[in-house]
């Protein structure tokens, strides 16, 4: 038999312990939408970075049809050589010898007329390795147009900013559920789309910023749903089990253009199965502490009715009663709204702080996952191993977070990504240590990981219930604000200076180090429901997280009444 909910636990709290927080309706709910969902889900927020990946090329000289000489034999006589960002002799990308179009053969071997050399003017000839066809080896998007790919996928940020802002609000105003089938739409349609506008390049980018607006709404909205009809105890379980989907996508995403090779199939391949969370409308509720907190106490009965029948439990009697209560407290709050998030000064603080780490965060990610067509190897496998260092990331970060704290969590991690991006800044220019760069960068990735789950979940234990999907789309809107910056932080490394992404990643991990310290610690607290909890939310802690007043039962998960503070 459950054991009596605290006392300062909240109306909704009572009721969904009484009908069951971690019967058969969360287990389903959990594996549809936030195992499953995110497996589908994460290959369409990041596909359009594999999609523009530029290969290696150089000028296209015409004539070699004409001799038996190899490719390589070719480019040495007609491609001069230059020295690239990490110090290497390497073959021209965007020029050649100005040889004379009559008589080549006999030029070739007069080392005199390869002293002018010109732009590429015939086209250019890439390598295909690895790619068949990618959206800038179909364009031409390099040389003069290199920045095409780069731009593209900041535009594809800017787009997540502003639907993030935008779709946020409006699942806060019209609900979860609603803005979840936009999103998909959203999403599915703007990929599509792109796979047939390329040769128009203002199209292409009109329609990847459609495609970008709702990749974070698409997984966040059934996450708030989950961790809202859930028990407390499971919500370390739940944003893990999201992330190892997430993690199963990304893993699956670079196997696909291995074997695929073409850019447009891949887009499809990896953005259609999406669609079929269209049809799932029977199967997703709308989330019943939202209802109640709007005062659509018979709809979030109705809603409560079904997670108890599939429970086979049986509502409270007095569950109307205590939604009333629950709604007559919530209907006091004045800021519904993003400016809910500066109500308070102590919520203002935590909103900044954890903006400030996610896009930290976001921006290393983001940049190792553009970087990886720079590493030595085969890019798919690179690609794949880091994704695959992020299952383990996230399993150790819910238990450090679980045993330990989420601040504690974040600490750790950013300490790992700072030692290793700072070992990477003194060994990446020297070639004979390729393969221990490309082992860094997992780590690196593995540690970042670490960090997005503890401050993700920490994030979800901060924000009070009216302003949850608002509150988590801020970090988001600011992590992609400076998530637009990757593609230019790696084409300074390409083009300027290997080292130089690294020490701003280092840079970059210092500061989310000591934001975090300035973080409360959520673990075993009791999410806050208004305004007014989020305003003392932390008040009672030290510097170390510890609480002043109440001792948090390690033993059971217990939740720590934060209402026992006062302002």
């Amino acid at each position: 038999m459950a054991k009596d909910p605290p006392e300062a636990a909240s109306a909704i709290d009572v009721i969904i312990e009484r009908i069951g927080g971690s019967g058969a309706y969360q287990k389903r709910f959990t594996f549809l939408f936030n195992m499953i969902l995110p497996v589908l889900a994460a290959m369409p927020y990041m596909n359009m970075i594999i999609s523009l990946v530029s290969p290696d090329h150089w000028c296209h000289v015409p004539g070699r049809e004409h001799t038996n000489y190899t490719m390589d034999e070719w480019k040495n006589l007609t491609i001069p050589r230059e020295v690239n960002s990490q110090g290497l002799l390497t073959y021209a990308k965007c020029s050649r010898y100005a040889l004379p179009t009559q008589n080549w053969s006999s030029t070739l071997i007069s080392l005199d007329l390869k002293e002018n050399t010109v732009k590429c003017d015939n086209g250019w000839d890439y390598d295909h390795t690895w790619y068949d066809m990618t959206a800038p080896i179909k364009n031409n998007w390099v040389c003069d147009d290199q920045m095409v790919p780069s731009n593209a996928i900041a535009i594809g940020f800017v787009g997540e900013v502003v639907g993030t802002l935008i779709f946020a609000q409006m699942a806060d105003i019209w609900g979860r559920r609603p803005i979840f089938f936009l999103a998909l739409i959203a999403v599915v349609s703007g990929r599509v789309i792109c796979t047939f506008t390329s040769t128009s390049m203002y199209a292409f980018f009109v329609f990847n910023f459609i495609g970008s607006l709702t990749g974070e709404t698409v997984m966040q909205g059934p996450l708030v749903i989950a961790m809202e009809i859930s028990d407390p105890k499971n919500r370390g379980l739940i944003g893990m089990l999201l992330f190892c989907g997430w993690n199963i996508g990304m893993s699956i995403m670079p196997l696909l253009m291995w074997w695929l090779r073409d850019w447009v199939t891949f887009l499809l391949a990896t953005t259609l199965p999406c669609a079929i969370y269209l049809f799932s409308w029977p199967w997703i509720i709308e989330s019943p502490r939202w209802l109640a907190s709007k005062g659509k106490i018979n709809r979030c009965l109705r809603e409560l009715r079904k997670i108890a029948k599939s429970n086979k439990t049986s509502m409270p009697p007095d569950a109307e009663a205590r939604l009333i209560k629950f709604y007559e407290l919530n209907s006091n709050e004045k800021h519904h709204s993003i400016l809910g998030l500066i109500s308070s000064l102590r919520l203002a603080k935590n909103c900044f702080l954890i903006s400030c780490i996610w896009s930290i965060i976001l921006q290393i990610y983001i940049s190792l996952a553009i970087n990886v067509a720079n590493l030595a190897g085969n890019p798919f496998l690179n690609y794949l191993y880091q994704s695959l260092a992020e299952l383990p990331a996230f399993v150790i970060a819910k238990y450090i977070s679980d045993r330990f704290g989420r601040r504690y969590t974040s600490i750790i991690s950013f300490t790992l990504t700072f030692l290793g991006c700072v070992t990477i800044v003194f060994i990446i220019n020297d070639p004979t240590n390729a393969a221990f760069v490309r082992g860094l960068c997992i780590f690196v990735k593995f540690a970042v990981m670490m960090a997005y789950y503890s401050v993700h979940l920490q994030a979800l234990e901060i924000y009070p219930t009216c302003i949850r999907q608002i509150g988590l789309s801020s970090g988001a809107v600011l992590g992609c604000t400076l998530g637009t910056l990757a593609p230019y932080i790696i084409a300074l490394g390409a083009t300027v200076d290997a080292t130089l992404p690294f020490l701003i990643f280092t840079v970059c991990a210092i500061v989310g180090a000591v934001s975090t310290v300035f973080l409360p610690e959520t673990k075993g607290y009791q999410l806050p429901e208004t305004l007014a909890d989020a305003a003392i939310f932390g008040a009672d802690q030290d510097i170390w997280g510890r609480s002043f007043f109440t001792h948090v039962d390690d033993s059971d998960n217990a939740e720590v009444p934060f209402q026992t503070i006062t302002a």
